[in-house]
């Protein structure tokens, strides 16, 4: 790995190590009664435009499907964070480094809920991050739509399927 992708990976981790920082904070200026309520809409906008399937690029295109919700979300929350009061913005960047925000409760509040699925959720993160990661490498993405294609294939509910696959194998490689 040459110097700049070194470079790229340390920027990116510190980014990730930051992450919930900025969710603490979000988390607060959302919950605030003094951040204007067409900024909260602002918010709720981008949260929909990721959650709602329909997208300007479908999320089935891997990597670019989840690029430009990741790119929404992103000009969102800085549109919201720096629009934000300047006096609530600071209040709430301040709660989110010393740990104090209300997202640390909540998330308390949230594992007492799902109780152990909260720790499998937790613990199964790190592969996800790293198998969609994997996904920016065009070979890994093909290793990983011929798997998908190969188990499928191989599904006993899938009988009509593998055939089709089998007829047409020339159309799918």
């Amino acid at each position: 790995m040459n110097v700049s992708g070194r470079l790229r990976y340390l920027r990116l981790a510190r980014l990730v190590w930051k992450l919930p920082t900025y969710a603490r904070m979000v988390w607060g200026l959302a919950r605030d009664p003094r951040t204007p309520l067409p900024l909260k809409a602002l918010l709720g906008a981008g949260l929909a435009y990721v959650l709602v399937p329909l997208d300007l690029v479908p999320d089935v295109i891997p990597i670019l499907g989840q690029a430009d919700d990741l790119t929404v979300l992103l000009l969102v929350l800085d549109l919201f964070i720096a629009n934000a009061p300047a006096e609530v913005r600071q209040e709430h960047a301040l709660r989110a480094r010393n740990g104090t925000a209300q997202l640390d409760s909540d998330l308390a509040r949230l594992r007492g809920l799902l109780g152990d699925r909260y720790d499998q959720i937790r613990d199964r993160l790190p592969d996800l991050l790293e198998r969609y990661g994997e996904l920016r490498d065009a070979g890994a993405v093909k290793a990983m739509l011929a798997d998908w294609r190969r188990r499928r294939a191989a599904s006993p509910n899938e009988e009509a399927t593998s055939q089709v696959l089998a007829g047409r194998g020339d159309l799918l490689n």
